[in-house]
């Protein structure tokens, strides 16, 4: 399709045919075309008296427009006030869209070893042109390690630099459940329209389209549209594809086939970066022996890091005290004991890998014998007979009433599984190391 520049220039001869030179002079020197939107034409003047006179001309305009198309247009004529006020409802709306949050950029994001390939991939498709290299871009890791940071703020540094792209942030929760309400209001049309007519999309969390069969269908569609008409787009996971399931083979190749970057646990000179930037603004003093402290404490999760370092913080803006170690120990003391202090026992174990597998509470102990239930159920019962220690009997019991039998052949099923299949193993370890390291 033509640019409005484009099409005017090639509307012009058959207007300077049907318009005397001095008319054209008169009317059509302060002439810019504007938009073509949708079946319109948008042409912008300075000033009303501009418009008045091409409106003597609307009809040769109309069909000049129509040669120079190859079918009928519609024609707006607007005053450049008119247009600068149409471009900011459209960024408006751009924007409202998006729903960034400002706060996350690329200035304020803390870069350390555990990130920096992640942070340097997703600065690189805000320079744009998008490269192949970088589309798709999918960062995975633990769960507030500043992979939704990254996606903020490649779209808010995009958005800075063209402030017209439209850029969309949305989660894969929001993701389905405009797809589910799509199909419930017969607005699939509408759907494919907001999602596939974009610049940039930004996806969070794509491991929670595991098991959602009709929305893996939907996001395999808009990613071919996109990727195919040379958009962005940009995911993040809390684990690599390989990795989520139940996954349909042809989604995961897709996510597989761009560019992956993992985030890991930042290290202690990061935890220090990251809690010394964050009492920047705040007016109090804060001793190195407390950012110590408590960088030795958390070591996981960014977020729990900027949690404890804000009670701190808060602590001596309400009392107005400079804060010692021994005060800070005592005002964490809490904060660390129900962070990081958990006694390691069959429920725990079953609700995470039910978060592992993105199954609803107690989904591990039904009865669904599906594939997308038995395996992470069989995987609960090895972590159980690996971390507590409960007999296998003990164990049928905490998943609805199973004899032991049922249990020993989990687990003997796991180890094999595991014998096998690098990957499978890959992921049972990680599971167990991170309900491991929770236990006080």
């Amino acid at each position: 399709m033509k640019t409005a520049s484009e099409l005017w220039e090639d509307a012009l001869p058959y207007i300077k045919k049907n318009v005397s030179s001095t008319g054209f002079a008169t009317a059509f020197t302060k002439v810019r075309p504007s938009d073509i939107t949708k079946n319109t034409f948008v042409l912008s003047v300075n000033h009303d008296i501009y418009r008045d006179m091409l409106e003597m001309y609307r009809d040769i305009i109309v069909d000049a427009v129509a040669i120079a198309n190859g079918s009928a247009m519609e024609l707006e004529i607007i005053t450049e006030d008119e247009e600068a006020k149409k471009e900011k409802e459209k960024v408006s709306a751009i924007r409202g869209e998006s729903v960034l949050n400002p706060k996350f950029t690329f200035e304020n994001f803390i870069v350390g070893k555990n990130n920096e390939f992640a942070c340097a991939a997703a600065y690189n498709i805000t320079a744009g042109p998008v490269s192949d290299s970088y589309n798709p871009l999918l960062i995975y890791g633990g769960s507030g390690l500043g992979k939704t940071h990254l996606l903020h703020a490649v779209g808010n540094a995009i958005l800075e630099k063209n402030p017209v792209a439209n850029v969309m942030y949305v989660t894969s929760e929001k993701f389905m459940n405009s797809f589910i309400e799509s199909i419930r209001n017969e607005t699939s049309k509408a759907f494919r329209e907001k999602f596939r007519t974009i610049d940039v999309l930004l996806l969070d969390d794509i491991q929670f389209f595991a098991g959602k069969d009709g929305t893996q269908e939907a996001f395999f569609h808009t990613f071919n549209e996109l990727v195919g008409n040379n958009k962005q787009i940009m995911m993040t996971s809390d684990r690599p594809p390989k990795d989520i399931y139940p996954l349909e083979e042809r989604l995961r190749t897709r996510l597989s086939g761009g560019l992956m970057a993992d985030i890991k646990p930042p290290d202690y000179e990061t935890r220090i970066a990251i809690l010394q930037s964050k009492v920047k603004s705040a007016k109090v003093s804060i001793p190195d022996e407390i950012f110590d402290l408590v960088a030795q404490q958390v070591k996981s999760n960014i977020r729990e890091l900027e949690g404890a370092i804000r009670t701190i913080v808060a602590y001596s803006e309400i009392s107005k005290k400079d804060i010692e170690l021994d005060t800070a120990n005592r005002i964490l003391n809490d904060y660390f004991s129900s962070s990081h202090k958990r006694k390691i026992d069959a429920d725990y174990i079953i609700k995470q890998v039910e978060n592992y597998f993105n199954l609803k509470d107690d989904e591990i102990k039904s009865n669904k014998r599906d594939k997308e239930y038995t395996y992470p159920r069989q995987i609960a019962m090895y972590i159980c007979r690996e971390l507590t220690q409960l007999s296998l009997p003990e164990i049928g019991k905490e998943f609805g009433g199973r004899d032991h039998s049922t249990v020993m052949h989990s687990i003997k099923k796991i180890k094999s599984i595991m014998q096998k299949d690098l990957d499978s193993m890959r992921t049972i370890n990680d599971l167990i190391k991170n309900i491991k390291s929770s236990e006080g």
